[in-house]
């Protein structure tokens, strides 16, 4: 069963300018009047109440109201990563777990270094050999040429 949808046909600039009138419409009514809603709302609580605070515009009234609607949807949203007092602890078979995996690896990085050092020491080692061996024979060759 094969189904053909057409969800939105724009032709010309009449579908144009439909399309243009409807995207209007969407934001002033799910953006703008509610702002315009916020703004009222602030304006008359700073009347009512004698607050020694300014007064708001219209782009303050959608700011205000999409703090609003964003801050309800995060808490509302149950896949939210906002939430307050819902951590649950660690099992302690869980935690001497991690435990364990942290001294393991702590081991293993502990030999590794010591390796590393042993390794630096030996070339350290091999190093002033080699120059003692240079050493050795320049004052070979310097008391040769003195005896010649």
């Amino acid at each position: 069963m094969k189904k053909e949808f057409k969800v939105i046909t724009i032709n010309g600039i009449r579908g144009a300018i439909a399309a243009i009138f409807i995207v209007m419409g969407l934001i002033a009514g799910f953006i703008v009047s509610p702002g315009w809603v916020c703004m009222q709302l602030w304006n008359q609580a700073i009347e009512e109440f004698n607050l020694v605070v300014s007064t708001m515009n219209i782009y303050q009234g959608i700011m205000l109201w999409a703090i609003i609607a964003l801050s309800l949807y995060a808490l509302n949203n149950k896949r939210a990563l906002i939430g307050f007092g819902s951590y649950k602890g660690l099992s302690p078979e869980q935690v001497k777990d991690i435990m364990s995996r942290a001294k393991d690896s702590e081991d293993k990085i502990l030999k590794q270094l010591e390796a590393m050092a042993k390794e630096k020491i030996e070339k350290e080692e091999v190093s002033l050999m080699e120059e003692n061996i240079t050493k050795n024979e320049e004052t070979d060759n310097e008391k040769e040429k003195v005896e010649v």
